[in-house]
C-alpha cells in the first residue's frame, strides 16, 4: 500500500473537516445569531469550535458562509485528486482500475475534479461529460442523488463515502 498517499488523503480529511466545522451549511435560522458551535457530525470527528462573532449574521453573511463550505468541499475534491496523481496512484493522464476495490470512487474523485471543481461549478445536462459523472455519482451515492440535482458534495453524504472508496482503492492498487 502506498503509505504516504493513504495519509495525505487522511491529512487532507481531516484540514477539511476542521474548516467546514468553522464554516458548517447554514440556514435561514442561523440569520441574527452571534455565534454558533460547530454541529455534531464535525464535534464526533475531533472539531469542536464555538464562533463567536462580531455583530449578528446576515442573510448575506449565511450566504456567504455557505459559498464558503461549497468552496471546501470542492477543494477536498481538487485535493484528494491531486494526491492521487502526486503520488502516482492514479497518474494525471491516466484513468484508475476501476475493477479493484474503490476504483468507481476514484474515478468519479478525478472525474469530478475535471468537470466539475476545475471548471464553472454548474451542472450542464447537455455535456455527455457532466451526463457520465452524475450518472457515476447516482450509481455510488443513489440516496444522496435524490437529494438534488448535478454535482452534489455534501460532506457527510458524498465526500465522506468517496474518501473511504478512495482510500480503499489506495489499499487495493498500491
Amino acid at each position: 500500500m502506498n503509505e504516504a498517499a493513504y495519509r495525505a488523503v487522511e491529512k487532507v480529511w481531516a484540514l477539511t473537516i476542521k474548516a467546514r466545522a468553522l464554516c458548517p451549511y447554514a440556514g435561514e435560522s442561523a440569520v441574527g445569531q452571534r455565534g454558533y458551535a460547530s454541529p455534531a457530525w464535525y464535534r464526533a470527528r475531533g472539531a469542536v469550535y464555538f464562533v463567536d462573532l462580531a455583530q449578528p449574521l446576515t442573510d448575506g453573511d449565511v450566504r456567504e458562509l455557505n459559498e464558503i463550505g461549497g468552496f471546501l468541499n470542492r477543494s477536498f475534491v481538487v485535493s484528494m485528486a491531486a494526491v492521487l496523481e502526486e503520488y502516482g496512484v492514479v497518474p494525471y493522464r491516466a484513468n484508475p482500475d476501476r475493477s479493484k476495490e474503490g476504483g468507481d470512487h476514484a474515478q468519479l474523485t478525478k472525474w469530478l475534479r475535471h468537470r466539475f471543481a476545475h471548471g464553472e461549478w454548474e451542472y450542464d445536462a447537455g455535456d455527455p461529460e457532466h451526463v457520465k459523472t452524475r450518472q457515476l455519482l447516482e450509481e455510488l451515492f443513489p440516496e444522496e442523488a435524490k437529494k438534488g440535482t448535478g454535482f452534489l458534495t455534501s460532506i457527510d453524504g458524498i465526500l465522506e463515502p468517496l474518501k473511504n472508496g478512495v482510500l480503499a482503492y489506495i489499499r487495493a492498487a498500491t
